[in-house]
């Protein structure tokens, strides 16, 4: 019995729900008596009626036919349909009442004003995709200025039409208190959008003296936000683009896109996320690639895919912020802690600017109805102070590392200091050569060694240094040298070489040993020449006579060192100038002997590769075939106090001794030729010079105390 009576109410209960509900719908909503107006402004959701043309192009008369029902929230979602609006007024004062409708949503694309005591005319426009000049109050948001008299009723419709999303935030307000509203919101967001612009110029300005990249990403953040607010609050459309409706009607997306691209960026470098969080990154720096594109092309594509995409995009950053701010806080570093509160303050701002704009939150309510700016300043004002705490960190580090450089520096330049002293002491002669093979500095030893100072030799080639008789370029001292010196600049690996330096005050060469070797410095790898004297034979001084026999290959380098050594103990009997004549020509001999007898290179085939530049390779060519790579030079010596004496054979086929003595010299020079003066220049040193019939072994004699009379000597060497 209890259950049945139970179950009885009920249905008592929801039938009277029924009704009641049925009676609310259909029951005629009051009028609107805009004499009651509050200062702030009344919203007129409680007022209005909706009708929605699903077929569309309905007229005016049909549509004052159709049913219209009550409107229980202001935001009807996104519909590309025409709604109408239907608001009853009626002035119960006994004064003219002069009031403004504002539409306080700048996204829609047109909305029209009909009044039913005016028939079918339409007597205000606005919208982004009307002029703005047509605009009956030159304001942000659609106004319309309406006018009612005493006791009289009227109907007002409102048609809109647009793509984005269908919001009826419309409040009415009396004249006067609308426009003191304009005056002190306009101060409000000067303030507002002014403090924003002042925070992004300042991070612009550190970015220029710091050349900090975060800087800059928070800079185009903060600017590409300032951009979508001027959109999003009809700023943009009012006072840059005031005609251009299809631009004003699309911007926003560009804007919004751009703003999700500079966020994930600015997230990205806030972090140092390439480096911390590289899955993080990978992700953000995807986002902000699509981003960018779609700022671009966002202008053609469809509003509702934008928004989706969006929302995608937005959500996705959002984690990403969320999940890199407790990284960091986890870690306990403070600049996370200010990161998250600004994103905090982003989102309950947001959140206020949404329930305000759904109806939740009354209009009149000032931290809602300026809920995105004060979320927006508090967001950008923590992230400033999250920026400023994470620079007072890196400013920390930077110092400390500051200190641990000027350390390294001090020591540095101890260091410098001491190889200084090293340098400049040291009793080999020091070289540091550039990879181009300029010498870039010297020590003292060069003006001892040579005569130069340092400074006279700075930027100029190491091979000018090289020695090289009767100004012939193509000596085969400098060939070696600069083969020597190419070979270590390629391969890096230490090279030693013997050699002559010029000498400034003394016509003759100073034979020297070098030794290349590669190292780093601040510029760069450089070259280090380590020059050293040949040390002199101390037994050389109770030198009466000597003779030798060698067999030597065919290496050019021979020819050098064979040259030098036959004549390293003939300073005891003689001058340098004569030691250095006789030097050079059995150098050139032996030379000789390997080119044009063991090699088999004719003086046209010389002529032409020395033309070509490529002489040594040629030789290296020769060398390397078993025919001529396999003979061998054989040199005979012989050293007194009366003469010194040299017989040099080689393997070749001989060649017309006596066509080569009879070349004329001045010919040589008119033509050019660098070579072909060799056994020239040995007939004039050498007081015998005589070859065998074949032409491939040569006798050289000078007389180092001339003999009363001359005795031509046989074809070997005496050496008793």
């Amino acid at each position: 019995m209890f259950y049945r009576s139970q179950d009885s109410l009920l249905r008592v209960f929801f039938r009277l729900a029924v009704l009641a509900l049925l009676f609310l719908h259909n029951f005629p909503i009051f009028s609107f008596d805009p004499s009651s107006l509050e200062e702030e402004g009344t919203s007129m959701v409680p007022f209005a009626e909706v009708w929605v043309d699903e077929k569309g192009g309905t007229s005016y008369a049909e549509m004052r036919k159709q049913k219209f029902y009550p409107l229980t929230s202001s935001s009807l979602g996104y519909s590309p349909k025409v709604h109408w609006f239907r608001i009853p007024v009626e002035n119960l004062s006994s004064e003219i009442v002069d009031w403004i409708l504002e539409i306080h949503y700048s996204q829609l694309d047109q909305a029209e004003l009909f009044l039913a005591s005016h028939g079918d005319k339409v007597l205000f426009r606005g919208g982004d995709r009307i002029p703005f000049g047509e605009r009956p109050i030159q304001y942000r948001f659609p106004s319309f200025p309406l006018e009612l008299k005493s006791g009289e009723k009227d109907t007002v419709y409102l048609k809109i039409e647009t793509k984005s999303s269908v919001n009826f935030t419309v409040f009415a307000y009396r004249s006067e208190d609308f426009f003191s509203k304009i005056s002190n919101e306009q101060i409000l967001l000067g303030i507002y959008f002014g403090s924003l612009m002042v925070m992004a110029l300042y991070n612009l300005f550190l970015f220029l003296s710091t050349r900090e990249r975060t800087y800059l990403s928070f800079f185009l953040y903060v600017s590409s936000g300032i951009l979508v607010q001027w959109a999003l609050n009809g700023y943009a459309f009012q006072f840059f683009w005031p005609n251009s409706v299809s631009w004003a009607s699309h911007i926003v997306t560009s804007l919004s896109f751009l703003v999700a691209g500079t966020t994930a960026d600015f997230v990205r470098t806030y972090f140092d996320a390439g480096r911390n969080y590289s899955g993080s990154d990978r992700v953000l720096k995807v986002i902000s690639s699509l981003s960018y594109i779609l700022t671009i092309i966002g202008y053609f594509i469809p509003f509702g895919l934008t928004l989706a995409v969006y929302i995608f995009f937005s959500t996705i950053t959002f984690g990403a912020i969320l999940y890199l701010g407790f990284q960091g806080f986890a870690r306990n570093l403070r600049p996370a802690l200010f990161f998250l509160g600004a994103w905090i303050a982003l989102v309950l701002g947001a959140l206020l600017f949404v329930l305000r704009f759904s109806g939740w939150i009354s209009h009149n309510v000032t931290i809602a109805y300026w809920g995105v700016e004060i979320g927006t300043s508090l967001h950008i004002l923590l992230l400033a102070l999250a920026l400023a705490d994470r620079v007072n960190d890196l400013s920390k580090d930077l110092s400390s590392k500051v200190e641990d450089l000027n350390e390294a520096k001090h020591a540095i330049e101890q260091s410098e200091l001491r190889f200084r002293n090293l340098f400049e002491g040291a009793e080999e002669l020091l070289l540091t050569l550039d990879q181009d093979g300029k010498i870039k500095d010297a020590n003292r030893t060069l003006s001892r060694l040579t005569g130069y100072r340092p400074k006279e030799v700075e930027e100029k080639n190491f091979l000018d240094l090289i020695y090289s008789f009767e100004g012939q370029e193509d000596s085969i001292v400098l060939l070696l040298a600069e083969e020597k010196l190419q070979e270590h600049l390629k391969t890096r690996k230490t090279v030693e070489f013997h050699s002559e330096f010029k000498q400034k005050y003394v016509m003759e060469p100073k034979p020297v040993k070098i030794r290349l070797q590669s190292f780093e410095s601040e510029s760069g790898r450089m070259v280090l020449g380590k020059v050293s004297e040949i040390s002199e034979d101390i037994l050389s001084r109770f030198l009466v006579s000597e003779s030798m026999h060698f067999t030597v290959n065919n290496y050019l380098r021979n020819a050098d060192i064979l040259s030098r050594q036959l004549t390293s103990n003939l300073s005891q009997f003689t001058g340098s100038e004569v030691i250095t004549a006789i030097r050079t020509c059995v150098r050139e001999v032996l030379i000789n002997a390997i080119e044009h007898g063991n090699l088999g290179i004719s003086f046209d085939e010389k002529t032409e590769s020395m033309k070509t530049g490529n002489y040594m390779e040629f030789i290296q060519k020769r060398q390397r075939e078993a025919f001529y790579g396999a003979r061998s030079m054989t040199v005979a010596y012989s050293l007194n106090a009366k003469r010194i004496g040299f017989e040099i054979e080689d393997q070749g086929d001989g060649f017309d001794f006596k066509k080569v003595l009879n070349l004329d010299g001045d010919k040589l020079n008119e033509e050019s030729y660098t070579h072909g003066r060799g056994i020239m220049m040995t007939r004039k040193v050498f007081d015998v010079v005589k070859f065998n019939d074949k032409g491939n072994k040569v006798l050289l004699i000078k007389y180092l105390q001339k003999p009363l009379k001359y005795k031509r000597e046989p074809n070997f060497l005496d050496i008793d």
